[in-house]
């Protein structure tokens, strides 16, 4: 997180000019909900107490020969079972931890994929979709895990997608400049139902960059979010058209396509913010990005409550304290549901702070689940799998 390869993925790309994101003045646009980050609140540390938490869950994920799991990029839920994306390696698990299958085959065969660019599940009839963009294809596997089919894909380009009732909304990065759609609505076929062109086009003259989050999906209220690196709007997806449904105000730290074009790559992580993350939890918006402190990009996280009466900077990786149980600190990686974070600890981690002296020192809100926690740890082997944690808010 603190890194500023991770940053931003550096590519050789040539600029072009591009047109700018203006938020619109319309009376719709003049009523939505503003996250004010203009300037942004001193660093600080919060507590979980501080948040409304209900209950906290710990999910170890089974380790087997074929399922040890290297790194979490992703979950995905499903009514019966639930994936774990460890870069190409797709893991399936049901809910009680227990491991089911590992999906698709790394290769270049008819039915294999060479990366999982992105995966998304059917949530009515559980079918698994997965999309290799190298390779111009969706490949898609029954809720068994079970190889079905597979169609292609139109642009050659990294691409992230959601199933939605319309079909498959797909986003095309634009790491090469060379994409003339940002967005296609896709049949469960591959048959496209809409496009939406490229408000970014731009022909490559010089060294640039590239975004490791140009677009960003999230699920809220049934709903499906979006939102691009270059607007500070956030849209809802529905009817086959983008909606607006909210704005996070970053003033003169968001990165224009201008800025972009014309501007060296040290100069942008110096003086620009980079969205990293984005999804909505019960009353509060999360917000995670890299910005330009101290002449190097930070990556903090933001939660602000929808109301406008709350609103904390944070460091995730150590600034999100776990006062329920005394637990590991808390890093929000998604809404597991409307009101339940997920987040995530190794499970050697886990065994050290359960048996350190501050963990046996603390006294947590709930003491009861200090004790769960105490004997979860104990049936743990330094080398299991990751272990999940489901954090519920009133």
């Amino acid at each position: 997180m603190k890194s500023s390869v991770q940053f931003f993925l550096l590519l050789l790309l040539l600029p072009a000019v591009f047109t700018s994101c203006k938020n619109s003045n319309s009376e719709s646009e003049k009523s939505l909900l503003i996250y004010d980050l203009k300037e942004l609140p001193r660093q600080t540390t919060l507590k979980l107490s501080d948040l409304s938490v209900k209950d906290i869950q710990y999910l170890p994920l089974e380790t087997t020969e074929e399922s040890v799991i290297p790194g979490i990029r992703k979950i995905i839920r499903a009514d019966n079972y639930f994936l774990v994306q460890a870069f190409s390696d797709i893991f399936m698990f049901r809910y009680d931890g227990s491991f089911v299958t590992k999906i698709g085959i790394v290769g270049r065969g008819p039915n294999e994929f060479t990366v999982a660019h992105d995966i998304d599940i059917d949530q009515e009839n559980g079918n698994i979709y997965l999309i290799d963009g190298w390779q111009q294809k969706f490949l898609v596997y029954s809720g068994n895990g079970e190889f079905i089919r597979t169609f292609h894909y139109p642009v050659r380009s990294a691409v992230n997608f959601r199933i939605i009732q319309d079909g498959i909304l797909c986003y095309n990065l634009n790491t090469m400049g060379d994409v003339e759609t940002s967005y296609i609505l896709l049949d469960t076929t591959g048959q496209i139902i809409k496009s939406f062109p490229n408000k970014y086009p731009w022909t490559r003259t010089l060294p640039t960059l590239a975004f490791q989050n140009e677009n960003i999906f999230f699920r809220y209220n049934d709903r499906l979010l979006t939102k691009t690196v270059y607007c500070d709007t956030l849209y809802v997806f529905r009817n086959k058209d983008f909606e607006p449904y909210s704005i996070i105000d970053i003033g003169d730290r968001r990165i224009t396509p201008e800025v972009r074009t014309g501007s060296e790559a040290e100069f942008i992580m110096k003086h620009y913010i980079n969205p990293m993350n984005l999804f909505e939890f019960a009353d509060y918006l999360y917000y995670e990005f890299f910005v330009p402190l101290n002449e190097k990009p930070e990556g903090l996280s933001v939660i602000a409550s929808k109301d406008g009466s709350y609103k904390v900077l944070f460091d995730p990786e150590k600034d999100l304290i776990n006062d329920i149980d005394g637990g590991p600190v808390i890093w929000p990686k998604a809404a597991w549901d409307d009101n339940t974070v997920v987040s995530w600890t190794e499970a050697m981690k886990l065994k050290t702070l359960v048996a350190s002296e501050n963990f046996r020192n603390c006294k947590p809100e709930f003491p009861e689940k200090k004790k769960e926690l105490e004997s979860l740890a104990a049936g743990l082997k330094e080398e299991d799998n990751p272990v999940l944690i489901l954090i519920r808010f009133k």
